[in-house]
């Protein structure tokens, strides 16, 4: 209790102390890397979000900003094929996110999520089964109540790296679990969808 006060603190004296001119200039390279991968372009948008992460971390914009730039650019690293990069990255946010809000804050599933998938879509599966479960851990509930038709997509992944990994049973249970989210009809409002995902290549073209 006492390092999570001492972590509340810190988080708002950060915040307290952003340096204005790092919050144009991160805010400017996102931007920027939005726009290169709208285009297509990798290379520049990690360039560009790489910037963005660097001035939040210098000018102290605190862990919201930092943990979003890191995120974006370790998707853009996971696209490039740069996977431990990609891992290391998204890893680097769920730690900034934890020092300040908890172990076991709902904040860090985004990017819990995001790691897990990363690893099941490029075969690490004995990794995905991890990232899952400790996702599944913090947010499981929330998305479940909020977006049942994509924790049921979720959870047939996360079957699938549980039988690639030989745990026949987990594997079953995680694939009863999402049948029965589906058979239920659950919706968290009318005309919601699952979100269309694209999974990260499992390799890339030679430069």
């Amino acid at each position: 209790m006492f390092d999570r006060l001492i972590a509340t603190v810190l988080v708002g004296i950060l915040t307290a102390c952003a340096n204005p001119i790092n919050q144009r200039t991160a805010e400017k390279y996102y931007a920027a890397g939005e726009r290169a991968l709208a285009a297509g372009d990798l290379p520049l948008a990690k360039q560009d979000f790489s910037r963005a992460l660097v001035n939040a971390q210098i000018g102290h914009l605190g862990p919201g900003a930092e943990a979003q730039a890191a995120m974006k650019l370790a998707q853009v690293l996971g696209n490039m094929c740069e996977y431990d990069a990609a891992e290391q990255t998204f890893l680097q946010a769920i730690s900034v996110q934890e020092a300040a809000f908890g172990a076991s804050s709902p904040r860090t599933f985004p990017a819990r999520i995001e790691l897990a998938q990363l690893n099941f879509d490029v075969g690490r599966y004995e990794k995905a089964v991890t990232y899952f479960e400790k996702a599944f851990a913090v947010g499981g509930s929330l998305i479940e109540s909020r977006s049942p038709i994509n924790y049921a997509l979720v959870l047939d992944d996360y079957s699938t790296a549980l039988a690639r990994t030989g745990r026949e049973q987990a594997a079953a249970e995680a694939n009863a679990k999402a049948s029965a989210v589906r058979t239920a009809g659950k919706v968290s409002s009318p005309g919601v969808v699952a979100s269309e995902y694209v999974p990260y290549p499992k390799s890339c073209p030679a430069h």
